[in-house]
């Protein structure tokens, strides 16, 4: 079972479709919500509890992110680490604005662009037809 799920959530390698992009999404949410959720009830009685179960939700989530903007980007016949920059710097936008105000401001907007751009283009946008350097389509029967 571990095996399968870190093939399936946690590999760098070959392609996914759009679909499967969103349903993995979805899965690796619902995997690391209940950590979350239960890290948020223990805050009360242990802090060590709290970040704990809340660090293991967010490792998930992480995890599976990075492994499914990888194979997408690979889909569309990207390098992945064109995903990791593109959301890295939106990240880093967001979270360096967040208690700012003027032109910071205007960069906290721009990185909700980018990252609003960057779900619709892995979100949305077909994948390169055939195999590419980095797998076989997966919309192939043989794949």
């Amino acid at each position: 079972m571990l095996t399968r799920f870190c093939s399936t959530f946690l590999s760098f390698r070959g392609r996914i479709s759009r679909l499967t992009y969103w349903k993995r999404s979805l899965q690796a949410g619902l995997i690391a919500l209940p950590f979350v959720f239960a890290g948020l009830l223990a805050a009360s009685y242990s802090r060590v509890a709290f970040f704990a179960l809340v660090g293991i939700g967010l490792a998930i989530s992480l995890g599976s992110w990075a492994s499914i903007t990888v194979r997408r980007f690979h889909d569309l016949g990207r390098n992945g680490w064109l995903g990791f920059v593109a959301v890295g710097l939106s990240g880093l936008l967001s979270y360096a604005v967040e208690e700012a105000s003027g032109a910071l401001f205007v960069m906290a907007v721009a990185a909700s662009c980018v990252s609003l751009a960057l779900l619709i283009y892995l979100g949305f946008v077909r994948g390169t037809p055939g195999a590419n350097a980095y797998g076989p389509n997966p919309h192939a029967p043989d794949a």
